[in-house]
């Protein structure tokens, strides 16, 4: 019989070493791929939680999604979730939304920033709506309510005010004026026809249209962006998801 030749002491060792090196290095890739597959699960599901929002959202009128879309961070779906939602027309301008008629407000007045907005819950006498507009800043008023002041961009860019009132059934008569210092400012002006008369709209330096007879354009367009967090104070947000909704006002 041939004897068989054991292995050396040395040989052992570098075997060992061997094995060790192979394991450790399989160990950190595991582990590396662990670490990556919980992040991607982690963006995963926030982005499910944030798409779950915008159509929430989309499922809303809206006013309702412009007083939930200001910045307040809340939970939902297990998730800290904050919204941004702002009146919408094109890319190349700004645009102010005033809502006749509308759900939660006879008079609703919303600016490009959504930062705030001014309500008249129910009209009583013939209520004006003042909204003066220049170069780096607008302001929205009305006698009786606090008026809402806010900045605009200091680009080129023009101020659209988008007037909806097809959905408008007082009989008072409101009058919205508009004044505009350093920028190109419109108007667009949506009515229902049979109410035409009860809404009046003038502009100084300001050009005004008119679209009689729209009562299918009951809905306004807006901007929408959902970002999600883990933790109620984490400063970067683990999923963001962008949108532009039409909504029922």
């Amino acid at each position: 019989m041939k004897n068989i030749k054991g292995m050396t002491f040395i040989e052992v060792l570098i075997a060992t070493a061997l094995v060790a090196l192979v394991a450790g290095v399989l160990l950190t890739a595991f582990g590396f791929s662990l670490v990556n597959v919980k992040k991607a699960e982690k963006v995963l599901s926030s982005t499910f939680v944030a798409q779950s929002k915008m159509e929430a959202l989309q499922d809303t009128d809206a006013i309702t999604a412009f007083e939930e879309g200001r910045g307040q961070r809340h939970l939902f779906m297990d998730k800290y979730v904050e919204a941004m939602v702002k009146p919408y027309f094109r890319d190349d301008c700004h645009a102010f939304y005033i809502i006749l008629g509308g759900t939660v407000a006879d008079i609703y007045a919303v600016p490009p920033d959504n930062s705030g907005a001014l309500r008249i819950p129910a009209i009583t006498g013939n209520p004006t709506l003042s909204i003066s507009i220049s170069s780096s800043g607008y302001s929205i008023s009305s006698p009786g309510y606090q008026a809402l002041e806010g900045r605009l961009p200091g680009d080129q860019r023009e101020v659209l005010v988008l007037i909806n009132g097809v959905k408008y059934s007082a009989q008072a008569n409101v009058s919205v004026n508009i004044s505009a210092v350093g920028r190109t400012v419109r108007a667009w002006v949506y009515d229902a026809g049979s109410n035409a008369s009860r809404i009046a709209v003038n502009g100084s330096s300001v050009e005004i249209k008119r679209y009689s007879g729209y009562s299918y354009r009951d809905y306004s367009t807006v901007k929408a962006q959902v970002k999600v967090y883990d933790k109620e104070d984490d400063l970067q947000p683990s999923a963001t998801f962008n949108g532009i909704l039409q909504l029922k006002n």
